[in-house]
């Protein structure tokens, strides 16, 4: 009858083998248990036949990982009335904690434009700090916003415009990206105006691991 106990010969894991709160046991050979330290927080355990118990702690890669979030709103109304390209107010800064991260620059853009004659127009630059780096300035449809009513005598446009533009930047200091805009024409009393009435503008940029 079996008592459940050791008999001579018999050997058992003894409890020592581990020393640390998450250690685990794995196998060095057939027969050979040993101890797996605990990895830090947030790593995973992989299969690594290069390692002696077939096992390693590993950290997730950061590719394609959003790595931080940076957003701004303004209300602040700015008026432009100029075709000389001028900051709109929507601006943010982020600092990349990698060079070879990637920063994803969303915009939303309220405005008001108005003229005395049948079309609107403006163009707009996207700036990482004083290099644009997208240009809206083409002519009638290339333009970053152009309407024709088609003959009314004065024009009235209101509107949110979005922007997405995934910047390569190269740097880990502190860099500031903005928006610039400016009228196709100052003829007919052309303006635009951002925030107008305080409808806000916002722009959030992401960081995306490489």
């Amino acid at each position: 009858m079996s008592t459940g106990r050791l008999g001579a010969g018999d050997t058992a894991i003894q409890p020592t083998i581990v020393d640390a709160k998450g250690d685990l046991i794995a196998a060095t050979a057939a027969d050979t248990p040993a101890r797996l330290a605990v990895g830090t927080n947030g790593q995973y355990l992989k299969a690594d036949s290069t390692a002696s118990t077939g096992l390693s702690w590993d950290t997730l890669p950061s590719s394609g990982k959003v790595l931080q979030v940076v957003s701004s709103t303004t209300t602040t109304q700015t008026n432009i009335a100029s075709t000389s390209m001028t900051d709109t107010g929507i601006t943010a800064t982020i600092t990349p904690t990698a060079a070879t991260s990637k920063i994803l620059m969303i915009v939303s853009a309220n405005f008001y434009m108005n003229r005395g004659s049948a079309s609107v127009a403006a163009m707009a630059l996207l700036l990482r700090g004083a290099t644009t780096i997208a240009d809206f300035e083409g002519a009638n449809s290339a333009e970053w916003i152009y309407v024709n009513s088609g003959g009314a005598t004065n024009m009235e446009y209101v509107g949110n415009y979005a922007i997405n533009y995934l910047d390569s930047p190269n740097t880990t200091s502190s860099t500031t990206y903005k928006l610039q805009a400016r009228l196709g024409s100052t003829a007919n009393s052309q303006t635009i105006n951002f925030q107008f009435g305080s409808a806000p503008s916002t722009i959030t940029l992401l960081e995306i691991g490489a």
